[in-house]
């Protein structure tokens, strides 16, 4: 295959530039990412603006209600969705439901519906680690985790020839993904994502984590950090972790794909034991077709 002959600025400013028609966040969950991101929100603002979508309500009420949520009884109302669930939990919903509409205009499209199943498989991964870890911010690590490859989906959809050339690429030649798209497009997948979010006004934790999915920065200390920056680099390693073990699970874009948890340095840096690891995984494997049904529903 010839590599592309633009320099990598000038090929990337052109995929970001018609980021114009890419995914610009569609309006309400812009505005729930506003709303949610302050606390002394009121409720019933936060249900007015929901409720201006009833697709988008039934499938928060129809999620809300789902065990992997951690539901003992039904959600009955915006309201007390809202209240019972909490800000974080309601924008990863509605997130993770835009998400799936994005995924799902290609599911028709094999590469597109792998890399949902990815997608939502890394994203319970990282929910559960963060648990695990001890992070904070579990429904941002959660929302990394689902979008940690909206860079390759752009790629699908705006230069899906090329892209489809590195897929070709990698499978055929057991190549690394970022490594081939470096040397076919000039940049990567990660890069494009990081973008993307940025652009949407997605808070670092979720846009650094996905720039760094593939090669997160082990500090020699985090004694000089700040809380939000140590938080930072604990998702970039979930997330990077999340990926890995999903694809060990069988969810992955890539053919035959091997994957070596214990010698990751992510593993080694999250202190994730052989047992912590099957832990994971099998509660993931557990949940994982009903909470993809959930979407399919």
């Amino acid at each position: 295959m010839n590599t592309l002959t633009c320099s990598k600025p000038t090929l990337l400013d052109r995929v970001v530039e018609t980021i114009g028609e890419l995914p610009t966040s569609p309006n309400v969950v812009a505005a729930i990412m506003g709303l949610t991101s302050d606390l002394n929100t009121e409720i019933t603002k936060l249900s007015r603006v929901l409720s201006a979508d009833q697709a988008l309500t039934a499938k928060v009420l129809r999620l809300s209600n789902s065990p992997f949520y951690g539901r003992v009884r039904g959600v009955g109302s915006l309201d007390e969705a809202i209240m019972i669930l909490g800000f974080f939990t309601i924008r990863s919903l509605v997130v993770a439901s835009s998400a799936y509409s994005m995924f799902n205009k290609g599911a028709n499209e094999s590469h597109e519906g792998r890399l949902w199943a990815h997608s939502l498989a890394t994203a319970m991964c990282a929910r559960i680690t963060a648990r695990r870890v001890g992070i904070k911010h579990i429904e941002e690590v959660f929302l990394a985790g689902l979008l940690h490859d909206i860079g390759i989906l752009i790629l699908l959809k705006k230069m899906r020839k090329e892209y489809v050339g590195v897929i070709k690429e990698v499978n055929g030649a057991g190549s690394d993904l970022v490594t081939v798209e470096q040397n076919l497009l000039g940049f990567s997948h990660p890069e494009l994502g990081a973008l993307i979010l940025d652009r949407w006004n997605f808070p670092p934790i979720l846009s650094q984590s996905v720039r760094d999915h593939h090669d997160p920065a082990v500090p020699e200390s985090m004694d000089d950090m700040s809380n939000d920056e140590k938080e930072i680099v604990m998702a970039s390693h979930v997330v990077c972790f999340a990926d890995e073990l999903a694809k060990s699970l069988g969810h992955a874009l890539e053919d035959n794909c091997t994957v070596e948890l214990d010698g990751m340095p992510s593993v080694r840096f999250l202190h994730l034991s052989p047992e912590n690891i099957i832990d994971i995984a099998t509660e993931v494997e557990e949940r994982f077709g009903e909470e993809q049904q959930l979407f399919d529903s």
